[in-house]
C-alpha cells in the first residue's frame, strides 16, 4: 500500500497559528520529539495543557532545549524537569559551542507522523504572536519521524545535548540571572547614548577590556603577536609583487596568496582569479605606492585608488590593507568590520559596505583622522591594534544573530 505525504504552510495569522496547529497534534500522539533553540514560560503557558494531557495518557516525549544567549527561562526548565519526574518525558539541554538552533515539533501516532519544522521557538511569540513560518508535514509512512529520532539520538551520542539535571539547571539559572542584570544595565546605557546623540567609547572600551583579560596570555596579546608577525613580512611581500613584472599567472597567484595571507580583511581570496587576470595592472598599482608611505592618507589613497580603477576585485579593503602595510600608524584598514566598529564611537559618516565608488580620498582622510582619535582615546598604539579590536567586536561570539 502506497503511503502519502502532504505539506502545508503554517503561519501565525488571523486564520490559525502555531499554538493551535501544534497543540492539536498532541491529541492522538503516542510519541513527541521536540528540539527548540529557545523556550520560555510564555510558551509553557500556551502548551502545558495539551502536553500534560498527552503525557497522562501515556505519550512518550523527548525535549531538547537550547541555552545559547540565555534566552531560555530557567523557570521553564524547572517546570519541564518536574514533569519529567512524573511522566515518560526526558528533558535535554544544549551542550555545544555551536549554537543549538532547530525548531522541530514531531508527533508519532497510529497513522504515521506529523512534523512542524520552521522558525517558531517554544515561546508565546514563536507560537502565537511573531511573524513565523513553518511547514507542517503529514507523513503516513513515519519516515520523517524516524529521521528526526535518529538525529536526536546522534545529538545525544555526540554530547551536543545532555540529560537535564538539577545542578545543570541551577548553574544555568545563575548565569541567566547575571546576564539578565547586565543586559538591563546595558540597555539603559545604550538608550541614554542614543537619546543624547553624543559619541561614547564605553562599548569599545568594554570590549577592549574583555580582549585584554588575562594580561600576558590575553586574546589581545595573542592577536597582536599574529598581526605583528604578519606585518613584519607583508612589506617584503609587497615589494616582491611590485618587482614581479612579466610573471606567469601561476607565479603571480602564489605571491598574491602569500600577501593576502598576511592581511586580516575577510574575503580577499574570492577575487584572486580576477586580480590574477589583471596582474600587470596590479603590479603597476603596487609599484606606484610602494615608496610613497610619506604621503597623506588622502593622497596615498588617491594614488592607489586611481591605479585600482580598472581592476575588478581590488576593493577598498585590499587597497587600505596595502596602505596599512606601508604605515600602520597613519593608514587605517577600512572594511565593513572597521566601519561598524567606528560607528560604535559615534562616527557614522561612512558607508557600511565601503567600495571604490562610495569612498573618496577626502572621505578616507576623514576616516583615518577619526580612527586616530579613537586610538588615542583608548590608549592604542596604532591602527593594527584598533583593527584587531574592531574585528573582535564584530565577530564576538556573543553577538546575537537571531531573536525570538
Amino acid at each position: 500500500m502506497a503511503h502519502t505525504q502532504s505539506i502545508q504552510l503554517l503561519l501565525n495569522d488571523d486564520s490559525t497559528d502555531h499554538r493551535t496547529e501544534i497543540g492539536a497534534l498532541f491529541k492522538n500522539a503516542r510519541r513527541f520529539e521536540c528540539m527548540v533553540a529557545f523556550a520560555t514560560m510564555s510558551g509553557w503557558r500556551e502548551m502545558q495543557s495539551p502536553l500534560k494531557k498527552a503525557l497522562s495518557k501515556g505519550m512518550a516525549a523527548r525535549l531538547a532545549v537550547g541555552l545559547d544567549l540565555y534566552y531560555t527561562d530557567p523557570a521553564l526548565l524547572r517546570a519541564l524537569f518536574r514533569l519529567s519526574k512524573k511522566h515518560n518525558l526526558k528533558l535535554y539541554l544544549s551542550n555545544s559551542q555551536s549554537m543549538f538552533h532547530p525548531k522541530i515539533y514531531a508527533f508519532e501516532s497510529g497513522d504515521g507522523c506529523k512534523v512542524a519544522v520552521g522558525s517558531a521557538n517554544f515561546t508565546q511569540g514563536g507560537l502565537l504572536q511573531n511573524y513565523e513560518a513553518s511547514v507542517l508535514i503529514d507523513d503516513e509512512s513515519g519516515a520523517m519521524m524516524k529521521k528526526i529520532t535518529g538525529h536526536f539520538d546522534d545529538l545525544i551520542d555526540n554530547y551536543a545535548i545532555v540529560l537535564a539535571t538539577k545542578p545543570l539547571i541551577d548553574g544555568y539559572a545563575k548565569g541567566h540571572a547575571i546576564n539578565a542584570a547586565w543586559a538591563r544595565f546595558a540597555r539603559r546605557r545604550a538608550t541614554r547614548a542614543v537619546d543624547s546623540g553624543e559619541a561614547s567609547l564605553d562599548v569599545l572600551a568594554g570590549f577592549l577590556r574583555m580582549m585584554q583579560e588575562g594580561d600576558v596570555s590575553s586574546l589581545f596579546n595573542d592577536q597582536m603577536k599574529v598581526r605583528r608577525d604578519n606585518l613584519a613580512v607583508a612589506p617584503t611581500q609587497l615589494r616582491t609583487i611590485a618587482a614581479s613584472k612579466g610573471k606567469t599567472a601561476h607565479g603571480f597567484l602564489t605571491e598574491y596568496e602569500n600577501l593576502i595571507g598576511s592581511f586580516h580583511s575577510g574575503g580577499l581570496d574570492r577575487a584572486k582569479t580576477r586580480i590574477t587576470d589583471k596582474r600587470e595592472d596590479f603590479v603597476r598599482a603596487v609599484a606606484s605606492i610602494i615608496d610613497h608611505a610619506d604621503l597623506s592618507p588622502r593622497d596615498a589613497f588617491a594614488t592607489l585608488h586611481a591605479a585600482f580603477a580598472d581592476i575588478k576585485g581590488a576593493g577598498i579593503n585590499l587597497l587600505t590593507e596595502i596602505l596599512h602595510t606601508l604605515d600602520n600608524t597613519r593608514f587605517a584598514v577600512m572594511n565593513q568590520n572597521a566601519v561598524a566598529g567606528l560607528r560604535l564611537a559615534g562616527y557614522d559618516e561612512f558607508p557600511l559596505h565601503p567600495s571604490k565608488g562610495s569612498v573618496s580620498p577626502d572621505k578616507y582622510q576623514l576616516y583615518c583622522d577619526q580612527a586616530d582619535a579613537v586610538c588615542k582615546a583608548l590608549g592604542l598604539r596604532d591602527f593594527t591594534e584598533l583593527d584587531a579590536l574592531f574585528n573582535y567586536v564584530y565577530w564576538h561570539e556573543d553577538r546575537p544573530d537571531d531573536d525570538d
